[in-house]
């Protein structure tokens, strides 16, 4: 919400996380996958977690039906990490539900290798933030939860060793400037986005300690001339994007070129969040701990909105696969707890740490940190649409908000598995307390919540390596419209 962050350190900082693209589908030259299928729901509305964390691909009403193609090419020699090579990539989703069709692009980017480091132009799925990315209910900030945003990025392919320290260090780092697609409040605004992980590999690798740093802002853009933004335009010159990456201090006597809210604060909506990690590798079994502390102004990074944020735990099954019988591979759990937000005070200018940090939230930017009709990070903060028809008109300290939920407890238990034949189950279970916004507390809420996925995969020789998924979810309690769905699919995959 407010952007009174203190970061120009963030150049300079160390740490450590996963900030990659997710892996590809198929390491050979080329590759193409072809998926069809179709959802339905006894409420006509999407369950949560048949559409959350799909990279915006999935429509938030149902019956719908979906066809998705996509692939990846290689020129040059991707196993010499000595020579460039360039990797192309591309996926095209159409969606057909009874009020419209849609047709997106998720993927379509260039990316230019050699060794660990990396450029890309374009758009593709990433994770970033230290977190499991199979089970989990997604980073803090960058969570893969709305439609990729297009950008340029140079960045390291994953963690990438320190050479003089013998492998023990290594980093991870990206730094990256792109472009929002248009919303209802502003046009043409930008991404501003980098991260440092770093990496401490003990023990032979049995013990690796994980410390790291994301920034984020959503900056410049025109709007309706007025209050927000001087005759329609957000900052934009290339001093305001030098103040966006160091998050400097807005000049605050210049109100010919910048608003009240620019001058208080700064140029831009910055939130992110500060990781640590633990890796523990046994024989037997995996275990990793990671916590994810949000910030969105300096209070954040001073650890006054201390207990929010992101906790973890992933126990990964390595013993030997079992010629019969089910075998667990994975169980995830979380905490997510954004409750405190630095308190309820505002008193800018006048205390050093101001509270009701509103995540994610934006005056100048309405509809808050999303992109096309989806939350960017954590989906378990959401809509006013998405809420029950009855809440809508949940406020906040400052009225409504395109946000109007931003004040979550979750308890959230991921699991996999599967057995010898290749058949795979998965299940997503989160049990939720939202309590809306800061400041003002509505009647209403606390509002409890229920939302359950069970998956199974089950591979078939039929077109190559193809298979066939059967989702069922479920929304049950008092914040989401109550909703049993379905999702049927066939996938194959061709490559040469």
């Amino acid at each position: 919400m407010k952007v009174i962050v203190l970061f120009g350190w963030l150049l300079m900082a160390g740490g450590g996380a996963f900030a990659q693209a997710i892996p590809d589908t198929s390491s050979r030259p080329k590759s193409l996958f072809v998926e069809v299928g179709g959802m339905a729901a006894s409420s006509g509305r999407t369950p949560f977690w048949l559409r959350s964390r799909q990279y915006g691909i999935v429509p938030l009403n149902s019956p719908a039906g979906q066809f998705r193609v996509g692939g990846v090419s290689y020129l040059g020699d991707p196993a010499n990490p000595r020579r460039v090579h360039l990797k192309l990539g591309a996926e095209v989703v159409a969606n057909a539900t009874s009020a419209a069709t849609q047709l997106l692009l998720p993927e379509a980017y260039a990316s230019l290798r050699l060794g660990g480091f990396e450029l890309y132009g374009g758009r593709r799925r990433e994770v970033v933030g230290l977190a499991d990315t199979l089970l989990s209910t997604g980073s803090y900030a960058w969570s893969g939860n709305a439609l990729p945003i297009t950008k340029v990025q140079l960045s390291t392919r994953g963690f990438v060793p320190v050479g003089f320290t013998r492998g023990v260090l290594a980093i991870n780092a990206l730094f990256a400037h792109g472009w929002f697609g248009n919303a209802d409040s502003v046009q043409g605004s930008f991404l501003h986005q980098k991260a440092l992980f770093g990496r401490l590999n003990l023990l032979r690798g049995r013990v690796r300690i994980y410390a790291g740093v994301t920034h984020l802002a959503q900056w410049g853009g025109r709007r309706k001339a007025g209050t927000l933004a001087i005759d329609g335009q957000l900052p934009n010159s290339l001093k305001d994007y030098w103040r966006v990456i160091t998050a400097a201090q807005t000049p605050g006597s210049d109100s010919a070129s910048y608003t009240e809210i620019d001058r208080l604060n700064r140029v831009g909506n910055h939130l992110g969040s500060m990781d640590v990690a633990l890796e523990l590798s046994g024989d037997r079994s995996d275990w990793y701990l990671y916590y994810q502390h949000p910030y969105e102004d300096k209070s954040g990074v001073a650890f006054q909105n201390m207990p929010d944020g992101l906790y973890g735990i992933r126990w990964r099954n390595k013993a030997a696969l079992t010629k019969s019988g089910f075998r667990l591979h994975q169980l995830t759990a979380e905490l997510l707890t954004t409750l405190n937000q630095s308190g309820f005070d505002i008193k800018i200018g006048s205390r050093l740490y101001d509270g009701a940090d509103d995540y994610f939230n934006n005056y100048q930017y309405s509809e808050g940190w999303s992109n096309q009709q989806r939350v960017i990070g954590t989906p378990f903060i959401t809509r006013t649409a998405d809420a029950q028809p009855d809440l809508a008109n949940v406020r906040g300290g400052f009225g409504t908000m395109y946000l109007s939920n931003n004040r979550v407890e979750v308890l959230h238990l991921g699991l996999l598995g599967g057995w010898p034949s290749g058949v795979q189950v998965r299940m997503l279970l989160s049990g939720s307390r939202n309590y809306g916004r800061p400041i003002t507390s509505d009647p209403r809420l606390p509002r409890s919540q229920f939302s359950g996925m069970v998956e199974g995969v089950v591979p078939v020789n039929l077109l190559g390596q193809s298979q066939i998924r059967l989702t069922i979810a479920a929304d049950q309690g008092q914040w989401l419209t109550n909703s049993i769905g379905g999702w049927l699919s066939f996938r194959t995959l061709l490559s040469n």
